[in-house]
């Protein structure tokens, strides 16, 4: 019996795809989850867990800092 693909390992595949074949190069900022998972249709929290082991596997890295309005923002960029 074949096992169904979560939302989370088919977001966390395309986006090691697209690091593989130089769509995002070292250093460049991944869109936001909210922004991604808008543009996907998801939960905002798929998005969160796949950016999270992208992170574990060290093809992610996080940085959190505050926007102009000294809310708290967190980025990930391509290692």
């Amino acid at each position: 019996m074949a096992t169904v693909p979560t939302v989370k390992s088919e977001v966390r595949e395309q986006i090691e795809a697209h690091i593989r074949n130089k769509h995002f190069t070292q250093g460049e900022a991944l869109p936001s989850p909210a922004a991604l998972a808008q543009k996907l249709s998801v939960d905002k929290g798929e998005i969160t867990r796949a950016y999270f082991e992208l992170e574990r596997a060290g093809l992610v890295t996080k940085k959190t800092g505050r926007d102009f309005l000294g809310k708290e923002k967190t980025t990930y960029f391509v290692s």
